[in-house]
């Protein structure tokens, strides 16, 4: 019997062979766009990139930086979050480490490789040294003779992080010379964060640099598909999909409890009362939001007006409700923004149903 991470890894990346090919096929061409992977919560996105990597041959050199339940909240977390440290050894060595005859794709899961002393020069108050400098010769000594591909993991972590200005414009800044003018670095940016995907798709310098890769929840086919791998038959499979819908990380607990019906009775009151509570605070207490550093009223009666969009629908266009319930809902997991296709809907089907719970309780009231 598997374990539940082997079963997590397994439905994450089942049947994801689309979005495969797609980034296989960005890796084999010269870097020319930033790649942004974003997609619902759980949808399985660091699971598909990660299990991508391993497959990879050995011309490709992979830095994955992981920002995930990371506490970045000054320019000094996000370097030692950025890099690994490899004691005792010197710059030329680590790099001719990474360039070493491999069967498979140099993997450093863990950030970019420096040594202690290159660390404690970035560290120091008021150093002069150039962290980004740095990164761009380094990914220089690389290219020369292997392919370096940078990932970074929950992007939207640093969104707000000030540094001579917000560091995330310098990142993007980074992020083009690497491809779109050096052609020197795959970059892959990860983000579950609608918003600031939704951000970094309208943002001007942008415009013509980036690439977006969608990994949605899966489809009814493929959801199905999975039940069935997993024994779960007929009317179980039919109440599975019509209540969760195709949300990995649902599907995968659901493997487990016999009384499957009770399971998600039980998820669709917990999330409907979450949903209640953020609206009863709004409504008694108000609430602010920011918006391009900004604070807005949120409006109860909007947010009312937004959940009823979904009362027989399960997805509306973006210019259907007022930006501030968007951000409202999304700030919440509530719900999911595509600014691709543009289009928004909840972030899995126990929150639409929850959404249509809270509907009939106020409309009770």
């Amino acid at each position: 019997m598997n374990t539940t991470e082997e079963f997590e890894k397994d439905i994450e990346f089942f049947d994801r062979e689309a979005e495969k090919r797609e980034i296989l096929n960005i890796l084999r061409a010269k870097p020319q766009l930033i790649n942004f992977i974003y997609g619902p919560i759980n949808s399985g996105k660091t699971t598909l990139i990660t299990d991508l990597i391993e497959e990879l041959p050995e011309n490709y050199v992979v830095f994955y930086v992981n920002l995930r339940r990371k506490s970045v909240i000054k320019y000094e977390d996000f370097i030692r979050v950025l890099f690994s440290v490899e004691k005792n050894k010197e710059i030329k060595d680590i790099i001719t480490g990474l360039l070493a005859k491999a069967e498979k794709a140099i993997y450093a899961s863990q950030g970019i490789p420096v040594n202690d002393s290159l660390l404690d020069t970035f560290l120091k108050k008021d150093s002069k040294a150039d962290v980004l400098e740095f990164l761009e010769n380094y990914f220089k000594e690389i290219s020369k003779t292997k392919d370096p591909v940078l990932i970074i993991d929950e992007l939207q972590v640093i969104g707000d992080l000030e540094i001579d200005g917000k560091l995330i414009y310098r990142l993007f800044n980074f992020f083009i010379g690497l491809t779109k003018e050096l052609h020197l670095c795959h970059v892959f940016a990860l983000s579950s964060d609608s918003l600031f995907i939704e951000k970094a798709y309208n943002e001007a310098m942008l415009e013509g640099r980036a690439n977006y890769i969608l990994v949605d929840d899966f489809d009814e086919k493929t959801a199905k598909k999975f039940l069935e791998r997993y024994r779960i038959k007929g009317e179980e499979i039919k109440y599975i999909l019509d209540h969760v819908g195709g949300k990995p990380i649902d599907l995968v607990e659901l493997i487990y409890p016999e009384d499957k019906k009770k399971e998600i009775e039980q998820r669709i009151s917990l999330r409907s009362g979450q949903i209640e509570r953020a609206l009863k605070r709004v409504k008694e207490l108000g609430e602010k939001i920011i918006m391009d550093d900004v604070k807005h009223d949120v409006s109860y009666e909007n947010l009312l007006k937004t959940l009823s969009k979904f009362k027989d629908g399960e997805e509306i266009k973006c210019n259907e409700i007022d930006e501030i319930s968007e951000s409202f809902f999304a700030k919440k997991n509530v719900l999911f923004v595509d600014p691709v296709r543009k289009m928004i809907k909840p972030q899995s089907g126990i929150n639409l149903l929850a959404i249509r719970e809270v509907l009939k309780e106020i409309r009770d009231v």
